[in-house]
């Protein structure tokens, strides 16, 4: 016997009463639609049916103020919801190239009221409620990315309009938000839960049609609008911005920290934008540097040192170029000037002294860790959780600053020295002047880490950098990369500075280092696979050091050079297995040579 063919789900005729209460939206009809853009697809819904609800919904919300809408908060947020899940699985579907019909054939009827549904939106955005208003935001990120052409540019001005002149600070943050999300946007963004599939997901009957390349890159052509909107305007923002820092409160605190996200995204490697599209982005910088006094919220000085950390951004990318651009130059002088004659490290909201961290605590390893027990409000015991993240963005970016400053310096003279005859002596004048800062600026960062946190008063930098950024491992690779190239840098002349020879030796640092991983050397392998950190760079240009200068090597470890040899040999043990097997991710052939030359200077005696 032969089962009836199963029937389409058919939403129920909508009521078009316009009275009070539910009725006025067809809430039915649309938790049916969300129910089925879970599934990614609309194919079991007829098409007439699916206009006919949004019709209604786009009637009700163009014809009734907000305000007057908020009895019916819960059908506001679902048709708001419905409408971010129908953009979201729309936009992944044509990145992927391969596009529920159905769904095609909504966004083909919506297109000539797009503008209705924008207004909606917009008035959403500058809704009182801040859960309508984050909603809003949301749906308007997934309709903008999918917009090409004059529209796109009309919801980028409006929402450009809105960070510039705006008094509605919700509608303000959310309209950066909207922004932040599009520049952060990524082709071929997988849900965690999502497999790699293109049709993942989708059901059987799911009718499929494939899409044109050209009609799947959209998205990028939106982040190069977005771009060319904000550059137009930064001034004018970056003024306000700097106005709300100055006269900061607790309900500007969203739109600050949202702000500054933003521009930490405009300037990263990761939003994949131009050089050219993002240089405007880097002016302004030297503007926050002014607000940021002891009254200032600690809020606003992490996300300041979020940003300027990225523009100095130095294990992925300052460190890996032989010329430096002058943004990110100007501001590392910015900072040492700031370090070294205007006092800027006494104004970082880091807790208390280390004097009333001493009472009551062990030794672990040259840092005093306070031992658990009661503490009164008086007597704090330890540092917040957030003066200490504080504490370690300022002296990572002070560290990255020092190494940009020493980097900038030797490219400069090497350029100069290359086009004449004559020797290095502009070098040394440069490198002379370069050194007498930078131990200033050395001696301001050590003291000022001594007095918050309770390292050992005869504690080099070297060492106490490893711990104090150890439970960090981006943060602690990258200030190994920092104090190796500070080193390596100042040349001889660091030689001839004991102290700050003492200070950077980044001998030092590497078994200091090796202390903390207990001597494994899987968690070397482990910082080698993974693409999170840029240990690779750091241990290439480590061993590179060890073999031009093996006898300075083998002398400062002394007796422990057997423990360290060790550590190095099994390393290079294990990347030989892993070669062999063909299962690392990477050619690792250029360690691999620098791990066995340093191993036969060891064992032919030379030390």
């Amino acid at each position: 016997m032969v089962e009836p063919q199963q029937k389409r789900a058919k939403l129920p005729p909508c009521s078009d009463d316009r009275g009070g209460g539910g009725q006025l939206l067809p809430r039915h009809d649309l938790e049916i639609i969300h129910t089925q853009l879970t599934r990614k697809c609309l194919c079991s819904l007829q098409l007439p049916d699916i206009l006919h609800t949004l019709a209604v919904c786009n009637d009700c919300f163009s014809s009734h103020p907000v305000v007057q809408l908020m009895r019916l908060r819960e059908e506001t947020l679902l048709y708001i919801s419905m409408l971010t899940l129908f953009f979201e699985v729309s936009l992944r579907q044509q990145s992927r190239g391969v596009l529920c019909s159905r769904i095609s054939q909504v966004v083909a009827a919506g297109a000539d009221n797009e503008g209705a549904v924008l207004d909606i939106l917009f008035a959403f955005l500058a809704s009182e409620d801040s859960y309508v208003s984050y909603s809003a935001c949301r749906a308007l990120t997934s309709l903008l990315l999918m917009l090409r052409g004059r529209p796109s540019e009309v919801v980028l001005e409006r929402l450009v309009d809105n960070l510039a002149s705006s008094a509605n600070l919700l509608e303000v943050g959310h309209s950066v938000e909207v922004v932040r999300r599009v520049i952060e946007w990524k082709d071929l963004d997988e849900h965690p839960l999502e497999g790699t599939d293109a049709e993942s997901g989708q059901p059987d009957e799911c009718v499929k049609i494939t899409l044109a390349p050209a009609d799947t890159q959209g998205a990028n052509e939106v982040k190069y609008v977005a771009t060319k909107k904000l550059d137009c305007k930064w001034y004018i923002l970056v003024a306000r911005l700097t106005q709300f820092i100055n006269e900061f409160t607790v309900e500007r605190e969203h739109v600050i920290v949202s702000f500054l996200t933003l521009w930490e995204s405009l300037i990263s490697v990761k939003a994949n934008l131009s050089v050219t599209d993002t240089k405007e982005f880097y002016s302004g910088l030297e503007r926050l540097m002014t607000p940021l006094t002891r009254q200032t919220h600690s809020v606003v000085w992490r996300k300041v040192l979020d940003l300027y950390n990225e523009v100095l951004c130095y294990g992925s990318t300052l460190a890996l170029q032989d010329n430096l651009a002058e943004e990110p130059c100007n501001l590392a002088h910015l900072l040492i000037r700031a370090v070294k004659d205007r006092r800027f490290l006494e104004c970082v909201p880091c807790g208390g002294s280390a004097d009333r961290i001493h009472g009551g605590s062990n030794s672990r390893g040259g840092i005093e860790v306070p031992t658990a027990g009661p503490s009164t409000s008086g007597s704090a015991t330890d540092m917040d959780r957030g003066d200490h993240t504080v504490l370690h963005k300022v002296v990572l970016v002070v560290l990255k600053a020092i190494a940009v400053t020493v980097k900038e310096t030797r490219c400069d003279s090497s350029s100069e020295n290359s086009s004449r005859s004559g020797g290095s002596g502009s070098e040394d004048v440069d490198m002379a002047i370069i050194e007498r800062s930078l131990r200033e600026v050395v001696r301001k960062v050590d003291d000022f880490v001594k007095s918050k946190l309770p390292f050992h008063p005869e504690a080099p930098m070297a060492e106490w950098m490893v711990r104090l950024f150890a439970d960090q491992d981006d943060w602690l690779v990258e200030s190994m990369v920092c104090g190796l190239d500070i080193f390596t840098g100042l040349g001889i002349r660091i030689r001839q500075q004991p102290e700050l020879h003492a200070c950077v030796n980044p001998h030092t640092t590497f078994l200091v280092f090796l202390e903390t991983v207990y001597l494994e050397h899987d968690v070397l392998l482990d910082l080698l696979v993974s693409n999170e950190t840029s240990f690779l760079l750091y241990l290439l240009r480590y061993l590179k050091f060890i073999r031009r200068s093996w006898h300075e090597f083998a002398s400062h470890y002394g007796r422990r050079l057997e423990e360290v040899m060790t550590v190095l040999i099994r390393l290079r043990c294990a990347i030989d297995r892993l070669v062999s097997k063909n299962l690392f991710p990477y050619n690792i052939n250029p360690v691999l040579k620098l791990l066995q030359k340093c191993e036969e200077l060891y064992e032919g005696g030379d030390h």
